[in-house]
């Protein structure tokens, strides 16, 4: 028998901020939301409250290379995740329930489910190298520092070495 939760203030602060975002937001993300609205909620209760929703299937927790996402989207989909600026967006393609059972006779093992995530670079990230998307980033010598960080140039274009945009953590999109 299921073990029946009750519905508090909490959950429902972080259930509408996953209903709110179209970003496929990372648990700190969602905590600093709710944070505006709620002061005193801790981070271990908004972690606790999404794994909760994720388990009763009200959200869909992504796992990716950088730590779960959230989903307000429950129905099975896909996902693409750019290897440049972590970003996460919902990919349009139809989900083949089929794959389970093709699988499992493939391979012998009794599959239940599967997840479909691919890999790339977005948009933004695929950019020309010198273009920049939302910040600029100047060409600069192999081995500089910018702003304070060191960034490896990627390549050459016309003698200078440039750096790649999209290049920080892109979690601000």
């Amino acid at each position: 028998m299921a073990v029946q939760r009750r519905n508090t203030r909490q959950r429902k602060l972080v259930l509408d901020a996953v209903r709110q975002s179209y970003n496929h937001p990372t648990a700190d993300e969602i905590y600093n939301v709710v944070r505006e609205q709620d002061d005193k909620i801790s981070r271990g209760t908004v972690y606790r409250n999404l794994n909760l929703l994720a388990d009763a299937g009200e959200i869909l927790s992504i796992k990716t290379p950088g730590g779960s996402r959230f989903d307000r989207t429950i129905e099975p989909h896909a996902h693409i995740i750019c290897t440049s600026c972590s970003r996460v967006i919902d990919v349009p393609l139809p989900f083949d329930a089929q794959l389970d059972a093709r699988a499992s006779e493939q391979i012998g093992w009794s599959v239940s489910s599967h997840y479909t995530i691919f890999e790339g670079l977005c948009p933004d990230c695929r950019l020309p190298l010198g273009h920049a998307c939302k910040s600029t980033f100047p060409s600069v010598t192999a081995n500089s520092t910018f702003l304070g960080m060191s960034r490896k140039p990627t390549r050459q274009a016309g003698g200078a070495v440039l750096l790649r945009p999209c290049a920080r953590n892109g979690r601000d999109r």
